[in-house]
């Protein structure tokens, strides 16, 4: 007769190990709309993988409405997040941290500190760093001081990055009008410590009507890929939000990253015409 062993005794300790975290997710976190971790979150899940919001602040929408309450996380408050993912031990099971739209300049200084560290222990870890500043249309909508932190403290830590054509001219200081600009420009980042730059919405002056250009760049390659540009009304953001999220979670799934752009353009395209069909001031991440 096979012996049953005991129930364990009530309040005794069990064996626990640290959950799963795929994806450390560092970006704002709005109560209305869908940007930030709010527009990146549905995305891991889709994909299967476990992810982990850090908000850099937490907002009521963006600053994009006639009203607007909340702020960025406070720095004390920053760190200690990032400490917390430290010792809960997420940091030791985590496949990448993915880094979006900063609250104030001394979160990239927490940041700056946080990840070498992190990238020592753990050399196989991806850091994908989309250095959300502004875009075309709004301009610079962080604080300026920002530019000089991604350029200096952040650009070096980053495996891969995904500026727009504005964010690339911002953090190589001039303005760029041709795909080749682009790519010397991506490339100038590179030297800096990325293995490759995926820029969105590139040359537009350059693309045909009605499309838009992804310029995939890596120290030898330069792929573009085009897609459809989908009219969307002024309140909608959050699409570089939605193609790094698709696009990490592609990269991790096995994808090389020309595909893995391909199909988080794709996404992208999919969620703005599920947004036009829906009429909605906001990006239909899961309409």
């Amino acid at each position: 007769m096979t012996a049953i062993s005991a129930a364990p005794t009530p309040g005794a300790a069990l064996p626990a190990f640290t959950a799963q975290v795929d994806v450390i997710s560092i970006q704002s976190q709005v109560v209305y709309g869908y940007v930030g971790n709010n527009a990146a979150m549905p995305i891991f899940r889709r994909a299967g993988l476990r992810a982990i919001a850090v908000p850099t602040v937490v907002l009521s929408n963006t600053p994009h409405y006639p009203t607007l309450h909340g702020g960025a996380v406070p720095l004390d408050w920053f760190a200690g997040l990032l400490k917390g993912l430290n010792e809960r031990g997420v940091t030791r099971v985590a496949r990448a941290v993915v880094c979006g739209y900063l609250g104030q300049p001394g979160q990239a200084d927490l940041l700056a500190s946080w990840l070498p560290a992190l990238r020592a222990a753990r050399p196989d870890l991806r850091v994908h760093i989309d250095p959300v500043m502004g875009d075309r249309n709004d301009g610079l909508y962080v604080d300026a001081g920002l530019v000089a932190q991604y350029r200096d403290l952040l650009v070096p830590l980053a495996d891969g990055m995904t500026p727009n054509h504005f964010e690339l001219e911002m953090l190589v200081g001039r303005p760029l009008a041709t795909m080749d600009e682009v790519v010397a420009a991506a490339r100038e980042l590179i030297a800096l410590g990325p293995q490759w730059i995926v820029v969105t919405s590139a040359a537009p002056m350059a693309a045909a009507p009605g499309a838009l250009q992804l310029a995939v760049v890596t120290r030898d390659t330069l792929n573009v890929v085009t897609h459809p540009e989908i009219a969307i009304p002024p309140s909608v953001h959050g699409t570089g939000d939605v193609f790094m999220a698709s696009l990490t979670a592609k990269l991790l799934t096995g994808q090389d990253l020309l595909e893995a752009a391909r199909e988080a353009a794709a996404q992208v395209t999919a969620t703005l015409q599920r947004t036009r069909e829906l009429g909605w001031e906001e990006l239909a991440v899961e309409g």
